[in-house]
């Protein structure tokens, strides 16, 4: 039969406290700042995605209102240019000049932008301007414009 052991019980008053040491052990060479041990660096990973997702959340607005107001712009300028290309196709078919403004002023509202002003020439050539008003982040409401001219070509002999 295999010897079996025995366990000593002790009391609490018998056991001895275990001494935590904090620190480089004796008798060893404090190691350089650059060579540091893994235990010495926890946590750095969790600070490192902290400071992230911070700057994340800091700049998101302002990237958020530059493509806003880029967007405006773009729309404004993209209204106009339609606007008075429909104007001046219009006041060519032999129309009035204050008809052809309407139809480049419903153009222009129909991609979302206010006319700011139409004018025709009798050559054709018209100019159309627009206004587009965006919300922006932190800044509130803010209004961009676009302005654009079209008419027919005239070649010199």
């Amino acid at each position: 039969m295999p010897e079996q052991r025995v366990l000593e019980q002790r009391r609490p008053e018998q056991c001895r406290p275990v001494q935590l040491r904090l620190g480089p052990r004796p008798g060893r060479a404090r190691r350089s700042s650059a060579a540091q041990p893994a235990e010495q660096v926890q946590g750095s990973g969790t600070m490192l995605m902290m400071i992230v997702i911070g700057a994340v959340i800091i700049l998101l607005p302002l990237v958020l209102g530059v493509v806003t107001a880029v967007q405006a712009n773009a729309r404004a300028r993209a209204a106009a240019d339609l606007g008075a290309i429909a104007a001046s196709d219009y006041y060519l078919a032999g129309n009035t000049p204050e008809a052809a403004c309407g139809v480049g002023a419903r153009i222009v509202r129909a991609n979302r932008a206010s006319p700011a002003g139409c004018s025709i020439e009798s050559s054709g050539r018209t100019q159309i301007s627009t206004r587009v008003t965006a919300k922006l982040p932190i800044l509130g409401m803010r209004t961009t414009s676009g302005r654009a001219l079209a008419g027919p070509v005239l070649v010199r002999d």
